[in-house]
């Protein structure tokens, strides 16, 4: 996927693998990831992917490829000279436009929350009670049950659990009473759309996910509240 703007950092200029590199292979270091973010590096192996970027670098090939291996001998790249660790310098806002990137997370919370519903385990204790004794009125009064997708609070448990695990979040450990109210109140008031954009919402805040001065992090009784639930939805934390 190509993507207009990357990330390099200021401390690139005290790294020991850059220093350990002539001028001109520092510069070829830089020049591959522009090419990682422009999607070149990224395309099928083969002589044409490499002439392409041979052509980018101002090389011929067979130079380009002693360039990949001084590179690699220093940990820079891998073998098919992509950066090391570009995921992770990389934030996703710069890896995809708004629009796209909301969409990829719809459908991500699409097929999470399919697997959760289609699995036969529950992971909380008196969850499939709670969602047994609220399923009659999630519904909002007046409409019909296929106007609305409706959020299930099995559902909402395991998505934020799926969701926790891999942001580094607090994960469910027990279902409180006073958990149990607010969950059923939010599912009356909310859709099963509402949930993934509140939940995307949090995928996409650093800072909700400890990068601020206290080192706190959102958890569930922060998503169940009623403020912080409308503001991920409204994206007031983006």
């Amino acid at each position: 996927m190509s993507m207009q703007w990357f990330r390099l950092y200021h401390r690139m200029i005290d790294d020991d693998k850059l220093r350990l590199l002539a001028f001109e292979d520092r510069w070829h270091f830089v020049a591959l990831c522009c090419l990682k973010a422009d999607g070149l590096i990224d395309e099928q192996e083969g002589s044409l992917r490499d002439r392409k970027i041979a052509v980018k670098l101002g090389v011929q090939v067979r130079e380009l490829e002693e360039i990949g291996r001084r590179l690699q001998e220093v940990g820079l790249v891998d073998e098919r000279l992509s950066p090391v660790a570009w995921d992770e310098l990389q934030f996703k806002s710069d890896r995809d436009s708004t629009a796209a990137r909301r969409q990829r997370e719809k459908r991500q919370r699409d097929r999470e929350l399919k697997a959760v519903t289609k699995a036969s385990r529950v992971t909380v204790t008196n969850v499939t009670r709670l969602d047994t004794e609220t399923d009659t009125d999630i519904t909002p009064k007046g409409v019909c049950e296929t106007d609305v997708s409706r959020a299930r609070p099995v559902e909402v448990v395991e998505a934020w659990n799926i969701t926790a695990e891999r942001l580094g979040l607090s994960k469910i450990a027990k279902l409180t009473d006073d958990r149990k109210r607010k969950l059923s109140a939010r599912c009356k008031d909310a859709t099963l759309d509402d949930f993934r954009a509140a939940l995307a919402a949090i995928e996409r805040s650093r800072w909700l996910q400890g990068d601020n001065d206290r080192g706190w992090k959102a958890n569930f009784d922060f998503f169940l509240q009623p403020k912080s639930f409308t503001k991920l939805i409204e994206g007031a934390y983006d």
